[in-house]
């Protein structure tokens, strides 16, 4: 019996389980009024969650390379945190909101999490400023699917709108 036991052992070692397939994230945007894109980045160090700020050298930020093609591969029950950055090359403030975020396919929305930016808030900003947000996106141990496309729309607004929803920045609750 203790033979049969270090046998099954043995091969469990030498045949580890077969690791959970990845999934394809890709992260999109849809502009409505404002003109600057947001660009993905790997972050350096551990920021916090949904620090948000601006700032005048893209070297402030805590950011290290470009996710390519706004994409990245998670498995289930897997976290990535990175970077939104958004360049203000204008003399003018930009003001915007995030609506909230839709999946593509839907069937495969079932497990995910995104701490983003769609939090009932608006964002400023400056001319010739670098506004950026740390964000994370969660797949639970339990998701389903080959690829996942989140997108979120950014409408541009004036500054008395912005006033109105731009207090704080805005944490979601958790």
């Amino acid at each position: 019996m203790k033979r049969l036991l270090v046998a099954l052992l043995l091969a469990a070692l030498a045949c580890p389980a077969e690791a959970a397939p990845a999934t394809k994230v890709n992260i999109a945007w849809r502009y409505k009024d404002f003109v600057a894109p947001v660009m993905l980045y790997e972050v350096k160090g551990q920021p916090p969650l949904w620090h948000t700020a601006s700032v005048t050298n893209l070297a402030a930020i805590p950011i290290g390379d470009p996710i390519a093609s706004s994409s990245f591969q998670l498995v289930p029950g897997q976290r990535k945190r990175f970077a939104l950055v958004v360049q203000n090359i204008s003399d003018q403030p930009l003001y915007f909101f995030a609506a909230p975020h839709t999946a593509h396919p839907e069937e495969e929305a079932l497990g995910f999490k995104f701490k983003c930016l769609c939090v009932n808030h608006a964002y400023t900003i400056g001319p010739k400023e670098i506004w950026y947000r740390i964000v994370e996106f969660r797949l639970s141990q339990d998701f389903i699917g080959e690829e996942l496309t989140i997108t979120h729309t950014l409408i541009g607004i004036d500054k008395k709108r912005a006033a109105s929803f731009s207090a704080e920045v805005s944490l979601p609750d958790l």
